[in-house]
């Protein structure tokens, strides 16, 4: 066992929504939980990640109550107490902080990779190695280490990071990382790409365990109030109390916004790998069979059909009924029992307005 591996863990923030693949993915089965990619689920994929960086009780998960049978069912090999379940939720720089807590009690010296739950890489040789770099490098620096993807075209959906310089003491392969920005407007994003200088930000960031409680006391003051109570709490007969009052008085709150932009010097290491957060309909196209015609069609319940006449460069979601298409191109549709969804592939983005619009109407029960 490499050294750093005596102190590493893993968090797995796993209670989002995946609102850009409605209809699909649901409050009751968001994307993480999604079985479409390669007979296992996002969430299943980074679970096989992490545990071939350490060990499975040191693999934490946090996860909303509603999801605790799903994490469990498809995480056996983590122990149940590894599984921390929010009572409300409150974003990821609680959800991270809460996660840093569970861990720094485990271990005070611990350094944690943070995982997203809904990713999909390759190969993962070279993400296991790099994962094990970032945290050496974070052990030694003391700095928040992200591993950043090289972008391929402007993205709006997207934090970017702005890394030119190598870090002193490392060549090529580590730079100084100057800001984060969340997610620009396209113009910006644009000029960000043409720059060289900026990486996606790809949320696989690690960080010591300690070093973080630490940026969010100094710049989330209100997120971290109650942790250190609640670490105090953790093994006694008060931890589920604790627990909901801290999600009870803390904001929402982004990571990103949170701690990231406040920023300065991080250390950023560029990607060797294929990375994608499915974040939308066009993009999960990409990692599913298609046919002659540039067709990608999946029937979620094996029981839907399709017709189609000089159609080409779709994405299709069926379920039990017939479809029938004519001279149809690069559009997304998605049919369940209660929705169904159709839009050109690229205006995948803009699903997530949809969702709001439900939620605005009071149409709760489609979500």
């Amino acid at each position: 066992m490499e050294e750093i591996q005596k102190h590493l863990f893993v968090l797995i923030p796993a209670g989002g929504g995946g609102t850009r693949l409605w209809p699909l993915s649901r409050e009751a089965s968001p994307k993480q939980f999604m079985d479409i990619f390669g007979g296992q689920t996002l969430f299943q994929h980074a679970l096989e990640r992490a545990l071939l960086l350490t060990s499975p009780d040191r693999v934490f998960i946090i996860t909303s109550q509603k999801y605790f049978k799903t994490v469990h069912a498809q995480a056996k090999r983590v122990p149940a107490e590894n599984i921390i379940c929010e009572p409300m939720r409150r974003d990821t720089a609680l959800a991270e902080g809460v996660g840093a807590v569970y861990i720094h009690k485990r271990d005070p010296e611990a350094v944690i990779c943070n995982f997203a739950a809904d990713q999909l890489i390759t190969p993962i040789s070279n993400f296991t190695r790099q994962m094990l770099f970032a945290a050496k490098v974070a052990k030694a620096t003391g700095l928040v280490t992200a591993i950043g993807i090289i972008p391929d075209r402007p993205h709006t959906g997207l934090g970017h990071m702005r890394a030119r310089k190598p870090l002193n003491g490392y060549d090529d392969e580590v730079l100084v990382g100057e800001k984060f920005v969340e997610k620009p407007p396209l113009e910006v994003a644009e000029k960000y790409t043409e720059s060289g200088e900026y990486f996606w930000n790809a949320h696989l960031l690690v960080w010591k365990a300690d070093v973080f409680l630490s940026l969010l006391k100094k710049h989330a003051p209100k997120t971290y109030a109650l942790l250190p109570k609640l670490e105090d709490a953790l093994d006694t007969d008060k931890e589920k109390s604790v627990l909901q009052l801290v999600y009870q008085m803390a904001p929402t709150l982004a990571t990103d916004y949170a701690v990231l932009e406040k920023l300065t010097k991080f250390a950023c290491i560029s990607a060797k790998f294929t990375w994608s957060d499915v974040g939308d309909w066009d993009e999960a196209a990409k990692h599913l069979r298609r046919d002659s015609q540039g067709n990608t069609i999946l029937a979620a319940k094996g029981r839907g059909q399709l017709v189609a006449v000089n159609s080409q460069n779709n994405l299709f979601i069926l379920d039990k009924q017939l479809i029938a298409l004519v001279d149809i191109r690069d559009l997304v549709i998605v049919d369940t029992p209660d929705a169904l969804l159709i839009c050109p592939k690229k205006s995948a983005q803009s699903v997530k307005k949809i969702v709001q619009l439900l939620k605005e109407q009071d149409l709760t029960k489609y979500l």
